[in-house]
């Protein structure tokens, strides 16, 4: 999409919207009286990503009533959310109709908060006129002008679009000291919270494993084979390594790059439910992150509660989370996955992550984050 694309689709949206019915807006600030707070959450990509931070944020605002307005891939694995929500819809089919879906269940729905959760959704949401801007919670979950499978004038283009829309949000809930960054780049003083993803607590934690437990190592890396994940270079990565190592892919998605994984000896187990991605991350030796670009990845802090070590790749948001000894090639990733064979590189590998990630994503202080952040929209005491 070039820029001059995406400055008309833009003005398109402007115009479109103009037509929308009339809806009666509440005042930026305040809670309905004696009423609990009610939240919108609206993304697009209902992925296991997205879907385990949404998750974890109803979780973390018990007392609030939690609404979802989603996309949904028949491929990507639903998590119950008819357990925790109070409703779930649908959106349409394109761009100028999920905006209308926006202001639909903006007029049916009246919460006090509309959180957006990824770049798609920010849009439908701070370009739909009848939501209020101090109403609006956004959580970009990684920039789309973070990405690198598009050309410049592209990323430029996605970059010109946050910028606009920055002063229609009223709070950044950033998932990364790096998105927290970009975030107060786009427009200066806007109202940023870093509201750190939490390592979870896993059903099955690694044991360590004597030399004779078995005959090598297992390499285990999880998400959507999908560009951004790079399975390419994590494809690389096990070709590059000694044949004793095993490398294993848990999840699905583009049948070209699952070709790519599999032409280098990849087991791709597709989609598993949750429970069963976990427990097979608990067998593992090593999780390998590969990918391109990044949020903060909930995989990493899975490996990290299972116990795991994690050999990742050098991208901007694992530095600035602190993740320790990465790489920035498949033939380095290779060698590293290697010296995590001898135990105690390994023990010593997951001492050090734990210490750099475990204490700054607790549920507890993701729980203050978030509701910082939902206060300063509200405007509640």
């Amino acid at each position: 999409m070039a820029v001059s694309t995406v400055n008309s689709f833009i003005t398109r949206v402007t115009e479109v919207l103009v037509g929308l019915d009339a809806v009666k807006r509440p005042a930026p600030g305040g809670t309905r009286p004696g009423q609990v707070v009610r939240v919108l959450h609206v993304t697009e990509c209902w992925g296991s990503g997205v879907a385990s931070a949404v998750h974890t944020y109803v979780e973390a605002t018990p007392d609030h009533e939690h609404w979802l307005l989603m996309a949904h891939d028949a491929a990507d694995p639903l998590l119950g959310e008819d357990r925790l929500l109070k409703g779930v819809r649908v959106f349409s089919d394109g761009h100028l109709a999920r905006i209308r879906d926006v202001a639909a269940a903006y007029r049916e729905i009246r919460p006090d908060i509309v959180h957006a959760h990824s770049s798609y959704a920010g849009f439908y949401v701070r370009s739909c006129p009848p939501v209020p801007t101090g109403r609006i919670v956004y959580s970009p979950h990684c920039y789309a002008f973070e990405r690198t499978d598009v050309a410049l004038p592209v990323r430029y283009g996605f970059r010109l679009a946050e910028t606009l829309l920055a002063s229609r949000t009223g709070v950044v809930a950033a998932v990364s000291p790096r998105e927290a960054e970009l975030a107060a780049r786009l427009r200066g003083g806007q109202r940023v919270v870093y509201v750190p993803n939490v390592v979870p607590e896993t059903p099955a934690a690694v044991e360590p494993r004597e030399p004779g437990d078995r005959p090598g190592l297992v390499a285990v890396s999880v998400g959507r084979v999908c560009a951004q994940k790079d399975p390419a270079f994590f494809a690389a990565a096990a070709r590059a390594s000694d044949e004793s190592i095993r490398w294993v892919w848990i999840g699905d998605g583009d049948p070209a790059l699952r070709r790519v994984l599999q032409d280098a000896g990849v087991v791709v187990t597709g989609w598993l439910a949750r429970e069963e991605a976990l427990a097979l991350l608990g067998t593992a030796d090593v999780y390998v992150h590969t990918a391109s670009w990044e949020g903060a990845p909930i995989s990493v802090l899975e490996a990290v509660g299972a116990g795991l070590p994690v050999v990742a790749r050098d991208i901007p948001a694992l530095r600035s989370l602190g993740v320790p000894d990465l790489v920035t090639t498949p033939a380095g990733c290779a060698r590293a996955v290697a010296d995590l064979g001898d135990r105690p590189r390994r023990e010593e590998a997951v001492r050090r992550l734990a210490g750099a990630l475990a204490g700054q994503h607790t549920s507890g202080l993701q729980a203050d984050r978030l509701a910082h952040a939902y206060t300063l929209v509200t405007g509640a005491a």
